[in-house]
């Protein structure tokens, strides 16, 4: 039975996260797509969505090691059960969540998964956080991977799988997303260790994934990096796109060449940045709109394509005032937005079809009904390719005030200006 959960849950999924972030681009997928014992290791910026987008391009059953927190709801225990186990963070036994979670059974579920050569989730830093970094990892995933060996006298074969999620907007749907599957990690060699020492193999088998994990990902050292390093990504994104692998890994090379820069100049520009950046929000305007972006000049298909675009945009519009009013109401923080607008969507989105179906019925009742159903979903992906192919060229075309153009432009120039070349 938990089979059949498992690949509805993972079909579903599928389809939906590549809805939800149908710019993805996947890398490395044959090296965790085998037959075999792993223990997928991921980073953890967006809640629910990380181990789900890790998860959904391979062909064999994972269990995800989740909050114990999620099991004090009947319904999401019920759902999430078959394929998940749960752990008690010390935040959960705060909470009250471990009633009834026994830690041994946990161990014990883990280890039957991976013997039975299964694909364990876990995400090594313990909680979910709105930084692009890999935090500090705790040494649970070394310890279970280690244990497990043991436990089957070395012979089971385990991999160490390490992932990196990398978002352009965590907390954005429709955003650009890569997905890396790195070398699996051969923990064999820490064996004789593990046998002397368990916790300085734990450390090493550790500070072996982190580094590794690390090059999956856009490392930023802190906060100040992070807020130099945002602007700049992006307006160079906006003069010369690429595809969001590319753009990775260009966005790694602006990182190197920032700090190979002289402290007093990286200095000037993180504040030339931070200057622009806060005046974009301020004037609620995008830093697309003072850019050379290709697709900011007038095409064919830009007004061709409106009349199906604005079709699509209306009939969708009562899902997305109904999505966000639910996640406003719910008071859900903004780091879970993302999560709760994409499962969410499983059963808001055919709520409204109903509901606009039903309405359709009742103003033409000729029978057209189902015709006006099918045109829903073909509309709404329609919309989708719309917006992401002409969003540059509407981007600020009905925006406010322009008060402040010439200095936003002025600091723009100057930002691109200080930076090295890639």
């Amino acid at each position: 039975m938990s089979k059949i959960v498992f690949w509805i849950f993972h079909f579903m999924s599928r389809w939906m996260i590549r809805l939800y972030y149908p710019g993805m681009e996947v890398e490395g997928r044959e090296r965790a797509n085998h037959p075999g014992p792993t223990l997928l290791c991921g980073n953890h910026p967006n809640t629910l969505i990380d181990p789900l987008i890790a998860g959904i391009h391979l062909d064999y059953q994972t269990y995800f090691l989740a909050n114990a927190s999620m099991w004090m709801n009947p319904v999401m225990a019920f759902a999430i059960d078959p394929f998940c186990i749960p752990v008690a963070r010390p935040q959960d036994r705060e909470k009250g969540a471990t009633k009834g979670v026994d830690t041994d059974e946990i161990f014990n579920r883990t280890f039957r998964g991976l013997e039975n050569g299964s694909v364990v989730y876990i995400a090594p830093e313990g909680a979910s956080e709105l930084e692009r970094k890999l935090r500090r990892l705790k040494g649970g995933a070394a310890s279970m991977a280690l244990e497990a060996e043991k436990r089957n006298d070395w012979k089971l074969g385990l991999s160490v799988q390490p992932v990196g999620a990398n978002y352009e907007s965590p907390t954005t749907c429709f955003s650009r997303a890569f997905v890396r599957y790195g070398e699996p990690i051969d923990i064999l060699p820490f064996r004789e260790q593990y046998e002397t020492s368990p916790m300085r193999a734990i450390r090493a088998l550790t500070n072996e994934l982190t580094a590794s994990m690390q090059g999956l990902l856009i490392q930023t050292k802190n906060k100040a990096e992070e807020h130099l390093l945002r602007p700049i990504e992006r307006a160079i994104q906006n003069e010369r796109p690429l595809t969001v692998s590319k753009h990775h890994y260009r966005t790694q090379d602006i990182l190197a060449a920032l700090r190979e820069m002289p402290e007093e100049e990286r200095e000037a520009l993180r504040e030339t940045a931070t200057t622009y950046d806060q005046l974009l929000r301020k004037n609620g305007q995008l830093d697309i709109e003072f850019s050379n972006h290709p697709e900011r000049k007038l095409h064919a298909g830009t007004i061709l394509a409106l009349p199906f675009f604005l079709y699509g945009l209306l009939n969708h519009g009562l899902w997305l005032i109904l999505i966000n009013a639910i996640w406003k109401a719910l008071g859900i923080d903004r780091g879970y937005k993302a999560t709760f607008q994409t499962l969410g969507s499983w059963f808001v989105m055919p709520i409204t079809y109903l509901i606009q179906v039903l309405i359709f019925n009742w103003v033409w009742p000729a029978g057209w009904g189902w015709l006006y159903l099918l045109s829903l979903p073909v509309s709404g992906l329609f919309a989708l390719k719309y917006w992401t192919t002409y969003r540059a060229f509407w981007a600020g075309r009905f925006s406010g005030s322009k008060k402040d153009d010439a200095r936003l432009r002025e600091l723009r120039d100057k930002m691109l200006a200080g930076v090295p070349t890639v």
